[in-house]
């Protein structure tokens, strides 16, 4: 079995094996925590071996399930964006794995928080990995599922329950919404494989399905409209992101960080997916005129998003709260730069994606060992506390300065790439950038204020708790080396990345001769 089948499948049988097994050792923690490293570790291998093959080779990796090929059966085909994510994903969810035993020390159902952290890292490697559009509805399922009881992990906590109803009920809105699009591509298109849609949209034949039976123009005018409302849910982009700043502080810290760096990353790399690699390129005037309604609109929410994000910021008294209106900021900028259509908008938002899911886990992991030492989210309980965590305290430091956009830290890069691609666009654009990165270091300085120089409420004896920390301050230093390898690290990953996203050639090619060799 090649390693583009295997990557999601591993985390899917640890997390299917978990529950019987744990019956077996009684629910023995230590078992249960090595078991959750031992499945994550694996997939992390896999994700490394699936991005060495993915760069080493110049066109898109395919797997076929059950040989049955595109586009009768359902196929996943990995480009260099997608083995991208899903490498940084294996490794956050790795490291976030070792981070959890501390923090849920004290919690009873270990089993079934690992049941769903499996599950859910199987959707998000499932997202990013698959070449049809109907599978990307089944993968955000199993991501949202697993997100939306993870969020309800504290069951005896009120807030933890009815956030996760919320987040239920709009998520459920969501991919609803999605699965009509589906419906009115497959009604015109006859297919949802996405190398087979862009093939129809670009005039290419495709074995099988043959041409569109449909007016094209106006079903992907509803399909996209419909598919795009669902990923600005997926990403909590305004006015669809009130679930966010009640769903992230609610869950256990380890979730919020999964929640914030990674499963918010859906509903954007979705949307590159549809106007990259589906509608990429040169299109008829009719639906080039579509194509570029929807990135404008895409465009200004995501202005209006970033600059509402950093506002809310400055009034918020829980600090996780904080931490997750500035998700809704960063999310902002990244469906600003991909509603560019512009290869530079692509390069910036694929390297933003990455900086911000590393700094945003980190600054919800450091803040998560100030509130397991006390037990409140209130910024002003934690007051003082920095003092005593020093290695919690100099991760978060490099968390907010990262995020806030501070050289030579890695979003610093990302950001610099965003503003020379809004630049290009209007400098309206870059200026939304820049005060709302200005606003946001405001609302940072005050948090890191209070936790560094704040009095005390008492004389707490509070110990480091070391395996959360390290994990921490492994993470502040790859904020700080990849900051110091920008340059290399845009050219060696990022560029070829943008570029074969662009080159939506190369992606149905890739399946086309597939198709051919066998249909022959």
């Amino acid at each position: 079995m090649n390693v583009v089948g295997l990557t999601p499948i591993i985390p899917i049988l640890f997390a299917f094996a978990l529950p019987l097994f744990s019956i077996i050792i009684k629910g023995n923690r230590k078992i249960v925590q090595t078991y959750a490293l031992i499945g994550t570790g694996l997939t992390l291998i896999s994700s490394i071996k699936l991005f060495q093959v993915t760069y080493a080779s110049d066109k898109p990796l395919i797997y076929t399930f059950g040989k049955w090929v595109a586009p009768i059966g359902i196929v996943y085909e990995v480009d260099k964006l997608g083995a991208l994510i899903a490498l940084v994903t294996a490794a956050l969810m790795f490291l976030i794995t070792i981070y959890s035993y501390r923090y849920l020390e004290h919690e009873e159902g270990l089993e079934w928080y690992y049941t769903l952290y499996l599950g859910l890292e199987a959707g998000l490697l499932g997202v990013l990995l698959t070449g049809d559009a109907f599978n990307l509805f089944v993968m955000i399922e199993v991501t949202s599922i697993a997100a939306y009881a993870l969020v309800m992990f504290y069951r005896d906590r009120g807030d933890s329950v009815t956030a996760g109803l919320k987040y239920a009920l709009i998520g459920a809105i969501g991919t609803t919404m999605y699965f009509l699009a589906l419906g009115v591509f497959y009604g015109a298109f006859g297919t949802v494989n996405f190398a087979d849609l862009s093939a129809k949209v670009h005039g290419i034949q495709f074995p099988v399905t043959g041409s569109p039976v449909g007016n094209i123009v106006i079903a992907s005018g509803v399909a996209l409209a419909l598919a795009t409302w669902a990923f600005l849910i997926k990403a909590a982009i305004v006015p669809n992101h009130f679930w966010l700043p009640e769903a992230h502080p609610a869950a256990p810290s380890p979730i919020s960080a999964v929640l914030s760096g990674l499963v918010v990353n859906v509903g954007v790399y979705a949307l590159i997916r549809f106007l990259y690699t589906v509608y990429g390129g040169q299109l008829t005037p009719e639906l080039a005129h579509v194509v570029s309604m929807l990135s404008t609109i895409v465009i200004v929410l995501g202005a209006i998003s970033a600059l509402f994000g950093a506002l809310m910021m400055n009034v918020q008294k829980d600090v996780k709260k904080l931490i997750a209106y500035s998700t809704i900021m960063h999310m902002g900028y990244l469906f600003m730069a991909v509603g560019l259509g512009t290869q530079l908008g692509l390069q910036a938002a694929l390297f933003h994606i990455i900086n911000h899911s590393i700094a945003k886990a980190l600054l919800f992991l450091a803040a998560g060992v100030f509130i397991h030492a006390v037990g409140s989210r209130n910024v002003e309980d934690l007051a003082g506390l920095g003092r005593r965590m020093p290695i919690a305290t100099f991760s978060l430091a490099i968390a907010t300065l990262s995020l806030v956009g501070i050289p030579p830290l890695n979003v610093f890069f990302s950001k610099l790439l965003l503003f020379n691609a809004f630049l290009d666009m209007s400098l309206v654009l870059a200026l939304v950038l820049v005060i709302s990165s200005a606003t946001a270091l405001i609302a940072y300085m005050r948090v890191f204020y209070v936790i560094w120089l704040g009095k005390p409420k008492e004389n707490l004896e509070i110990k480091e708790p070391m395996s959360m920390s390290l994990v921490c301050l492994l993470l502040a230093l790859i904020c700080l080396a990849t900051g110091l390898m920008a340059p290399v690290v845009i050219d060696k990953l990022i560029t070829p990345a943008a570029t074969q996203t662009i080159d939506y050639n190369s992606y149905v090619n890739a399946i086309l001769n597939l198709a051919s060799k066998v249909l022959h």
